[in-house]
């Protein structure tokens, strides 16, 4: 099983370590914007993703795990090819709604609330959704002082667990996630690393023979009449 992580590179040791002895994985990375912190950003860093993911298909990869927890351009990635791909956000979410009555996701800038609000209800758990806090780190800051970071994410998921009354946090952001398991120790309710949910996520589909219907995600007319692209 040959899975594909497109995000920043030097992540690939550590991300196996996530997955079954039978699953390989490769990491990838596209041009674009270094840090996604907007929609702005997430419009510019789609293009490439898209040509990416179809080249990756054409290699013989049996998934995709696009590295963005706003799961930018899902929907269009998965109209130009078969094989499973698959959100850190919206799995994330979906798993979290099943592991207790309310979830809140923890993120970076307040700049991507509204964003991450609107993939909740585009995934159909904003029910179960408590909150979107953030703990005001930039992307590429957050791992300048680990240990700062670290406090900020316990001062915040303690406040979404008393003040929001989530029963489950969810780590907003892929560089976020490794963080995930010191700060269930720290807090004391289930923490959702959404790199190794998507990674494990996929592997799940592969193994099962899964993958997005095609009713949902159709090729494009115009791809498909052979016209563009």
């Amino acid at each position: 099983m040959r899975l594909c992580y497109i995000g920043p590179p030097g992540r690939q040791e550590a991300l196996q370590q996530f997955l079954s002895p039978g699953a390989t994985l490769e990491t990838r990375d596209v041009e674009g914007p270094k840090s996604i912190e907007s929609m702005w950003e997430e419009y510019l860093h789609v293009p490439p993703l898209m040509e990416m993911a179809v080249q990756l298909e054409r290699e013989g990869f049996d998934a995709i795990v696009p590295g963005c927890f706003g799961d930018p351009g899902l929907d269009g990635v998965r109209e130009l090819v078969s094989i499973p791909v698959v959100g850190p956000g919206a799995s994330s979410m979906l798993l979290a709604a099943g592991l207790g009555h309310k979830f809140g996701i923890i993120t970076i800038l307040p700049s991507v609330i509204r964003p991450l609000e609107n993939l909740a209800l585009l995934t159909g758990v904003s029910a179960k959704l408590a909150v979107v806090r953030d703990i005001g780190v930039p992307v590429l800051e957050l791992n300048a002082d680990r240990e700062r970071t670290f406090e900020r994410l316990i001062d915040v998921a303690r406040d979404t667990i008393e003040r929001d009354r989530a029963d489950v946090l969810v780590l907003g952001c892929g560089t976020l996630s490794f963080h995930s398991e010191e700060l269930q120790k720290a807090v004391g309710v289930p923490v959702v690393n959404p790199l190794r949910t998507a990674l494990r996520t996929a592997e799940l589909l592969v193994s099962s023979g899964l993958s997005h219907s095609k009713r949902s995600y159709p090729l494009p007319p115009k791809l498909a009449a052979g016209v563009g692209g």
